[in-house]
């Protein structure tokens, strides 16, 4: 009798449970990712061979852009907080929760202190680079001298809200064609009576990407 060949019948998966589980896996990673803030100021750093890391948690930056703008910046969102808080004050301008959320999300901050209230009403980024271009950075004149306030603010409200022996880290980030005078004049406000910084980090790229 002739063998009976049973009829051959492809294996089957079932891919319903693993699409699941890739759309849970993208759906947690769409609501738990923290995006980088857009920065309002382009900078592009000088060079250099040294491969010290940056902290990423309470360090304040300074920014000078390619124009000579100066800018603040404060990676710890509830010092940010207070800063703003703190300096609004001195221009009567009390913030809102709405007001505190832009200002967290929204980068180095290059204006007078008495346009803080018109940067954060705005909705977009685009609208606040508009906006800040308007003005030449936080004032550093000697008769206006607000980036002592920005410096000296931050760092006292850090020292009560932390250790009050410590001090944030201090970064400053110039753009590679920017005037070595106006650099050289933003370090003599860190060393200036009332601040006295002597120790701070400057912000470069490697050498070797840039090759």
């Amino acid at each position: 009798m002739p063998k009976l060949k049973m009829p051959k019948s492809s294996p089957s998966l079932d891919m319903t449970p693993m699409v699941d589980l890739a759309f849970l896996l993208v759906t947690f990673f769409m609501l738990t990712a923290q995006f980088r803030p857009e920065e309002a100021v382009a900078v592009d750093t000088p060079s250099s061979m040294s491969e010290s890391a940056i902290p990423t948690t309470n360090m304040m930056t300074i920014v000078v852009d390619s124009t000579g703008k100066v800018f603040w910046d404060m990676t710890d969102k509830g010092i940010r907080d207070a800063v703003l808080v703190e300096l609004g004050q001195r221009v009567g301008f009390t913030p809102t929760a709405e007001d505190k959320v832009k200002f967290a999300n929204v980068g180095p901050v290059g204006v007078p202190l008495q346009q803080l209230q018109a940067l954060l009403a705005l909705e977009s980024g685009a609208e606040r680079k508009e906006f800040v271009k308007q003005f030449n950075g936080i004032p550093t004149d000697s008769l206006n001298n607000q980036l002592r306030d920005w410096i000296s603010t931050t760092r006292n409200i850090y020292w009560n809200a932390s250790d009050p022996h410590g001090n944030p880290v201090v970064a400053l980030k110039a753009d590679g064609n920017t005037n070595y005078k106006r650099v050289a004049e933003v370090i003599r406000i860190f060393q200036s009576p009332g601040i006295q910084i002597s120790k701070f980090k400057m912000i470069t790229d490697l050498e070797s990407s840039r090759m």
